[in-house]
């Protein structure tokens, strides 16, 4: 239902215009009768630990104006650190609850913007006092909403008033994104690092903690622009960085680290802590979420990271603002990577590794006093029995069975019982659990107990990949997979200038402008950077081409993480049936070609159902 705010913007014809701001309030005269007041004071940011002065001013104006008009000031409302660019604000609603209760004839405010910079809910707010017969007052601007002239210069402020959001948006965006393209950080000092400002150092974790507090100041950090490793700070990070790559779990990492006091390189002992946020909360205790930020955060390995961030939007509901949601997808993963000017404080390589890990750790939690359960093929193992049946792609999730034996089972059967408990809790009407599609009742009947055990399918699985042999040809092919999401085409692309160097060469040696000798020298130099070019020779790949070249031996020295990484890494699915034979694979390039190029037979399985699926 449109509001006569809404309608306002519909309006072409001035003189319409005009007309709706005389009804949107009353052209009525002052009643010497209503002299209840309450003052409204906002400010947007409040630095913690100082003596803001601007509510304080705010309020002696208001005061002064109550006073001189003989109005009683029934309360004063604040809202401070809260933005005017919607209702969301605590202040505010209880303005708005005071008005439709009839407890005031005016609300005070030292300046208009102090009560909204958004136009649309500042015209909706004039008109729930005007539904109220409340009047609002600007005492600096010396503006009332009385008077008609005092009423259309309102709207005209309240338009300008939203503008200082706008280009303050605009303007925050655009220096935080030429920082970013500068490698330099937006925000506050991350653990692990500092200003390098030692001089004036207002780190929590400075005075009685860093070595270095009062010293002179670091040369590196380019007069505080430039975060540099915190002397102690870097060595939690390297031992939280290296700790995860063990295997460990986050709640382990902060358990370990909390009980025991370190031994740094220089002989110092510490108990690492938190940094804290300065005026706000101490250092304190390691927890997980200090771990998993840690982990997750490209920033230590010398990297700035961009993440997705939600337009400006205006958009309100001013008695219900808590309706107004706007979300971003995956605000926690990075839209762009840059390297920064900073100092990483542990290689490239363990945090790509780690991020790795985080994708395939077991979801499902130890048990207090049980082992923790690790499936190898969760995220990639298919049930074949709805695959065959009706080409549903539903997956096989770990479980123990009453033995305590790790089996996988369809996940369709695991949310039948699922919906069965639930309807004998009387948590579910008999229409739904009754299940009107036959079709999928009768899918579930072809199962029949279908329970995997975990190590048979493993084992599978396993056979597979060990005896695979990865043809040489293959390798720089494989490694540019690892190296980049785009594969071989992104090397291509960056040599496709030296190879068109490379045929003008030619072209120019058989024209016969130039000798033999000079073409020779020049294409061995362009030769040579081609070949540097090549995946193989990307620092990043040293790792890659020993598991390329002895697979069955690294195989067999993973640990279930690393090795549910690679399978995750091969192949899309795999797709066994009730009896526990694998019967399809989904394999991803450029596995797909090679395993269609060794055959069933290779792979020792009977090829039912296996050759034509790759």
């Amino acid at each position: 239902m449109n509001t006569p705010a809404d309608d306002f913007w519909t309006l072409q014809d001035p003189k319409e215009v005009m007309g709706f701001l005389s009804q949107l309030i009353g052209d009525r005269k002052l009643d010497p009768g209503r002299k209840r007041a309450v003052i409204y004071i906002r400010k947007s940011r409040i630095l913690k630990g100082t003596v803001p002065y601007s509510p304080e001013i705010q309020e002696q104006a208001c005061r002064a104006r109550a006073e001189k008009e003989g109005w009683e000031i029934v309360d004063v409302v604040y809202d401070l650190d809260k933005s005017g660019r919607n209702s969301n604000r605590d202040g505010i609603q209880k303005v708005f609850r005071m008005v439709k209760s009839g407890q005031v004839d005016y609300v005070v405010a030292h300046y208009l913007d102090r009560a909204f910079r958004n136009i649309t809910s500042f015209f909706q707010f004039l008109d729930l006092l005007r539904n109220h017969g409340v009047d609002f007052v600007s005492t600096a601007e010396s503006l009332d909403t009385r008077t008609f002239e005092g009423r259309l210069i309102v709207m005209a402020m309240a338009m300008l008033a939203e503008m200082p959001v706008a280009i303050a948006s605009e303007r925050g965006r655009a220096a935080k994104a030429a920082r970013f393209k500068k490698g330099l950080h937006n925000g506050g000092y991350r653990l692990g690092y500092c200003n390098g400002l030692c001089s004036t150092c207002t780190d929590p974790n400075g005075q009685g903690y860093c070595p270095l507090f009062g010293g002179s100041d670091r040369p590196e950090s380019e007069r505080g622009s430039i975060q540099v490793p915190h002397p102690i700070e870097q060595n939690l990070v390297r031992l939280i960085a290296y700790n995860y790559q063990r295997g460990l779990s986050d709640r382990e990492i902060a358990d370990e680290i909390n009980a025991h006091t370190y031994n740094l390189p220089d002989g110092m002992q510490v108990k690492f802590r938190t940094k804290g946020v300065p005026n706000s909360y101490p250092p304190g205790e390691i927890k997980r979420d200090t771990v998993r930020e840690i982990v997750r955060n490209p920033f230590h390995v010398g990297y700035v990271a961009h993440y997705p961030t939600a337009p400006l939007s205006m958009a309100d509901n001013l008695e219900n603002p808590q309706l107004v949601h706007t979300q971003v997808k995956d605000r926690r993963v990075p839209s762009d990577l840059v390297r920064g000017q900073h100092e990483p404080l542990y290689p490239l390589e363990v945090w790509q590794a780690n991020q790795q890990l985080r994708k395939t750790k077991n979801k499902i939690t130890a048990v207090e006093g049980k082992p923790r359960q690790d499936y190898l093929l969760s995220g990639t193992g298919r049930c074949y029995v709805c695959y065959e049946n009706d080409h549903r792609e539903v997956s096989l999730r770990g479980s123990t069975n009453g033995s305590g034996e790790q089996v996988y089972r369809c996940a369709a059967l695991i949310d039948r019982s699922i919906q069965r408990s639930k309807q004998k809790a009387g948590k579910v009407s008999d229409v739904i659990s009754a299940n009107s599609d036959k079709a999928f009742q009768t899918l579930i009947e072809k199962h029949d107990h279908f329970s995997l055990p975990a190590g048979s399918a493993g084992q599978q699985v396993s056979e597979i990949i060990t005896r695979l042999h990865i043809p040489p040809e293959w390798y720089e092919r494989i490694m540019a997979y690892y190296l980049s999401d785009d594969g071989m085409s992104e090397f291509e692309r960056k040599g496709y200038g030296l190879r068109k160097e490379m045929e003008r060469l030619k072209d120019l040696y058989l024209a016969g402008h130039i000798s033999k000798v000079e073409f020779e020298k020049e294409a061995l130099r362009v030769g040579g950077e081609l070949e540097r070019l090549q995946p193989s020779s990307e620092p990043a790949a040293a790792q890659v081409l020993p598991l390329l070249k002895d697979w069955p031996v690294i195989w067999e020295q993973m640990n279930a993480l690393e090795r549910k990484a690679l399978i995750g890494t091969m192949f899309g699915g795999l797709y066994f049936d009730k009896g526990g034979i694998l019967q399809r694979i989904e394999a991803y390039p450029p596995f797909d070609q090679l395993l269609a190029l060794s055959g069933s037979d290779y792979l020792g399985f009977d090829g039912i159902g296996m050759a034509g699926h790759f």
